[in-house]
């Protein structure tokens, strides 16, 4: 199938069905990817108690896993809720914030990955390289390297990807998404994202939400990753001479709203363009 057409059946999917998005996520951006999902159609809960989260992830339709504030606690409920989404068939995207920069970490997020629960993994070069190389080397959550050449990255995710048997997404002023056979490279976008907190995690949550109403694991990252490039140029085309990352925050959330109810226009029909 093309995947442009994919894409809009995906989209169309995702606004008509509503699924629900299960986020074991961090405090700092649980608004931001709760008020993403609500744009583009999607239902998001947010659970991170282990006496609850399996029952709420059985009920669910995807299961974002995002490390950014981690804990012991969140650990025992990520586990549990990866084994039932497992049992269910519910398609879990890996957000391994930090993993670079801790053993805890790192050592969990291998463990769910070699034990194959995860479905997609989206991270920046930092922490898919990690992930591959299963070596703590830095220092905070921020990406602190870039591949050296569009080719690098897409190495790196279809290495990643063969290794442990799901989509590796490596975003960043290029994206490199790829299946372990595939590769697709996109180069969507704007340095604006890279001024807000939260970005990776939004599109994290975007990747779920259309993971959520497909089987195809590498369109839904793909597609999780073009919407919010596409977004992110609309936001910034949103903005006044006076504004700034703050206001590109807000308008990113209206963005991905207009991109998504306007996606058939716009992508499969672009003569329709006003």
């Amino acid at each position: 199938m093309d995947l442009k057409a994919q894409f809009g059946e995906i989209i169309d999917k995702l606004r008509r069905q509503k699924p629900v998005i299960h986020h074991i996520t961090n405090y700092v951006t649980a608004e931001s990817c709760a008020d993403i999902a609500l744009a583009a159609g999607a239902s998001p809960v947010m659970a991170d108690e282990p006496e609850e989260v399996e029952e709420i992830t059985c009920n669910a339709d995807a299961l974002v896993l995002n490390f950014g504030t981690f804990s012991f606690n969140k650990m025992i409920a990520m586990e549990k809720a990866v084994i039932m989404a497992k049992e269910a068939g519910i398609s879990v995207i890996l957000d391994p914030v930090g993993v670079m920069s801790s053993s805890m970490r790192l050592q969990f997020a291998l463990k769910l990955l070699e034990n194959r629960y995860i479905s997609i993994v989206r991270g920046n070069f930092s922490e898919c390289s990690a992930l591959f190389n299963g070596e703590v080397d830095g220092y905070g959550v921020d990406n602190i390297a870039e591949p050296t050449s569009q080719g690098e990255g897409l190495k790196l995710a279809k290495d990643a990807a063969a290794k442990f048997g799901c989509v590796f997404a490596v975003t960043g002023a290029v994206d490199s998404i790829s299946n372990g056979k595939q590769g697709i490279v996109l180069n969507n976008g704007h340095p604006l994202l890279e001024d807000i907190t939260g970005s990776g995690c939004m599109t994290s949550t975007l990747c779920a939400c259309c993971a959520a109403v497909t089987n195809d694991m590498l369109a839904a990252a793909a597609l999780g990753v073009v919407v919010i490039g596409q977004s992110a140029e609309l936001a910034a085309n949103f903005l006044e001479k006076k504004d700034g990352p703050g206001m590109f925050k807000v308008r990113l959330v209206d963005a991905v709203y207009h991109v998504t109810t306007k996606w058939n226009v716009i992508n499969l029909n672009p003569e329709r363009q006003n």
